[in-house]
């Protein structure tokens, strides 16, 4: 499991005692989450080229804290 319980925000699990009340709103907004896309190409480099297991150091520094994993979707349309 991730740090953050929500794939939206960023809201760390330790702060589920706020949920629904008004700062909890304000921490939502506040932290949404931005794709990116350059730290999951840099993790499956880690993986894919350089042979990191994904639970590796390296893997796990570039994406960080969060919900972020290496693996990049792509819908035909």
């Amino acid at each position: 499991m991730g740090f953050c319980a929500c794939p939206c925000c960023l809201i760390p699990k330790a702060s589920f005692g706020i949920l629904g009340l008004f700062r909890d709103m304000g921490d939502c907004v506040a932290s949404l989450r931005s794709y990116s896309l350059a730290r999951v190409n840099e993790a499956r480099d880690f993986i894919y080229n350089w042979g990191h297991t994904v639970d590796s150091s390296k893997v796990q520094a570039t994406l960080g804290q969060g919900l972020w994993v290496p693996i990049v979707v792509s819908l035909a349309s």
